[in-house]
Parts: C-alpha cells; sequence; structure tokens
C-alpha cells in the first residue's frame, strides 16, 4: 500500500508546518493512500480537530476535571467517541464518550491516576475518526459496496479482544453496515488512531484523508501475541523515530530474530519484519542482520507481535515535529 502525503504537510519540510487560528490546533493536511486488490494495513495518520484543550486540575481514579471548563463540544454529542490524550510526555490516552461528561467533569473508564498522570496534567481532547468520516457517509471514498448482504470491500477493525469488527456499505441499504447485514450509523462507530485498519479490497483505489498531525507522544495498549497498530505519524516518521523510545521495554532477539517483532508492510502484499537485538545494539532484519532503524520508513499500519505480557507501547514523532 503506497501513500503520498501533500498539501500543508510537503510544505513543512522546507518553511515549517502550517498552523490554523484556534489556540490548540496542530498542523493540517491530507494523505494520499493508494489500496490495493487484497489485504490492505492501515493507520490514521491525521486526525481529528481538537475540540478541547488546558489542564485538569484534578486527576481521580475514575475522573478528571478541569475547573471552569466548556465541554459542550462533548456532552451535546452523548453517543461520540472522543480520545483524551495527556500530552505531559508520555503519551497517555483514554477514551470517552460525549455522555461520560458532567459539567467540567469526565467520567473515565481508565484510571489516569494509576497510569502516573498527575494533578494539573495537560491535555488535549479530540473527536475519534469513523467510518462517516474516512470513507463518507454515503462511501464517498468509493469502496465496492454490497447489496443486502456483506461483499465488495470490507473493511476489518481491531475489537479490543483479539478479533476484528466488520463493516461494509451496503448499496441496498444505503448505509454502512456490519458483518450480519445489518444497517449502521457510520458516524458513530469510531476509527481510533492508536489501532490499524485492514481494507480487504476487491479492486484499487485511492483513499484521501484528512486531519491534523499529532505532535506528542503516544502510548498504545497492546496484549500478548499479535496488535494491529496505526503508526499516528506522518511526514518523516522511521522505525527509529517511532519506536526507539519503546526499545527499553522490548523482548529482544540476541543474535537472531526473537522477542517482540515489527511487521511493517512492505508494499507487494507481504512484510518486512524487524526487532530489536541485544547483541548487536541494533534493530537487525529477519535474517538478523544490524540495520539502522532511521532508514526503514514507517508505514500507515503496522503489526506489533507483543512475546510477552501486554504492555504499553510507546510511539513517538519524529525530533522534527517537537518545536511545532
Amino acid at each position: 500500500m503506497k501513500t503520498t502525503l501533500y498539501s500543508l504537510l510537503a510544505a513543512a519540510a522546507a518553511l515549517g508546518f502550517a498552523q490554523a487560528q484556534t489556540a490548540y490546533t496542530t498542523p493540517v493536511g491530507y494523505e494520499t493512500v493508494a489500496v490495493a486488490s487484497g489485504f490492505n494495513y492501515h493507520g490514521l495518520r491525521l486526525h481529528q480537530a481538537a475540540v478541547a484543550a488546558g489542564t485538569f486540575e484534578t486527576v481521580g481514579a475514575s475522573s478528571v476535571t478541569d475547573t471552569g471548563a466548556d465541554f459542550s463540544a462533548l456532552s451535546s454529542n452523548p453517543t461520540t467517541t472522543f480520545v483524551i490524550e495527556i500530552t505531559d510526555g508520555a503519551g497517555v490516552l483514554t477514551q470517552v464518550l460525549g455522555s461520560a461528561v458532567s459539567g467540567s467533569t469526565i467520567n473515565t473508564t481508565d484510571n489516569l491516576s494509576a497510569a502516573g498522570v498527575a494533578n494539573g496534567a495537560n491535555y488535549r481532547i479530540r473527536p475519534a475518526s469513523t467510518l462517516s468520516s474516512v470513507f463518507g457517509a454515503n462511501n464517498s471514498a468509493g469502496l465496492a459496496a454490497g447489496f443486502g448482504g456483506i461483499g465488495g470491500d470490507i473493511i476489518f477493525i481491531p475489537d479490543g479482544a483479539g478479533g476484528f469488527d466488520q463493516y461494509y456499505y451496503d448499496d441496498l441499504e444505503g448505509s454502512w453496515a456490519d458483518v450480519n447485514g445489518a444497517p449502521v450509523n457510520g458516524a458513530t462507530i469510531p476509527l481510533v488512531y492508536t489501532d490499524s485498519l485492514i481494507i480487504s479490497a476487491t479492486g484499487s483505489l485511492n483513499l484521501v484523508v484528512t486531519g491534523e498531525v499529532k505532535t506528542k507522544n503516544t502510548l498504545a495498549a497492546t496484549a500478548s501475541g499479535f496488535n494491529y497498530l496505526g503508526s499516528v505519524y506522518p511526514v518523516g516518521a522511521t522505525l527509529a523515530s517511532t519506536f526507539d523510545s519503546a526499545i527499553p521495554d522490548l523482548d529482544k532477539g540476541f543474535g537472531g530474530i526473537g522477542g517482540d517483532i515489527f511487521f511493517v508492510p512492505d508494499g507487494s502484499g507481504g512484510f518486512n519484519q524487524f526487532y530489536y537485538d541485544d547483541l548487536e545494539s541494533s534493530w537487525a532484519d529477519v535474517n538478523g542482520a544490524a540495520i539502522d532503524g532511521s532508514t526503514i520508513q514507517m508505514k500507515p499500519g503496522v503489526i506489533f507481535s507483543n512475546d510477552g505480557a501486554p504492555m504499553n507501547l510507546k510511539l513517538t514523532p519524529p525530533a522534527s515535529y517537537l518545536n511545532l
């Protein structure tokens, strides 16, 4: 799967990223993803605009509070999934529905306090992307549709339990539908950027994704076994820039492939495999040969084979993002 990134992002290399006018807006642009026939591993590297930012004066086991904050953009959309990003270094994330908001307090399922988030933490909140925002409420992306039952192009979304939810566009229903052929509202199906999507395509098309660039660290919760991850960061992202900070937490090989392995799509339907080798003190390929991780371009979606217990995998933006 080939990607092309352009617009304001392309100008960034020479001129610096363009900024929108609101105080908590980050650089914007668009990415064109060439989807080929077969299975395509895609992650969202451009994101919905933030709707709130500030400081949580109180961080508890099941709620966070920003005294005097206006969270009406959340509470007025009770069925929308929002991503809370803690922007103070570690990259802790949590997901909430708009219905979890009461005044200036947000009720959380995750215990952010136990995750190391302290009172006074800075945050940014953005809606999660959805089937409709990425592919169009009426399939403006042009996926091959089913007709009265699953068929055509199918989107596989990790379900958090080791499997996938499946969706397609149904021309008979004039709607997105699930694996059982039941119509669903695509605007309520969240696509969270730490997860990759698998697009099973019957033909080829160019998918254009627009949005903001995230410029801060990200923690992705990973289970034992295979995890389908979005690589989060677009321009300039490499194996080294994205995952060097995770090296201390990885299970490593020693003189040969082993431990935790990153499967990076090779553009021809297969994968290149990389791991960190303690003997080489270097990233290495499937043959155990040391490689320079900064030369391995990161693809939108990757597979992370976690050899050990569940862990939070740290992803970092390229160094050029840090002053944006």
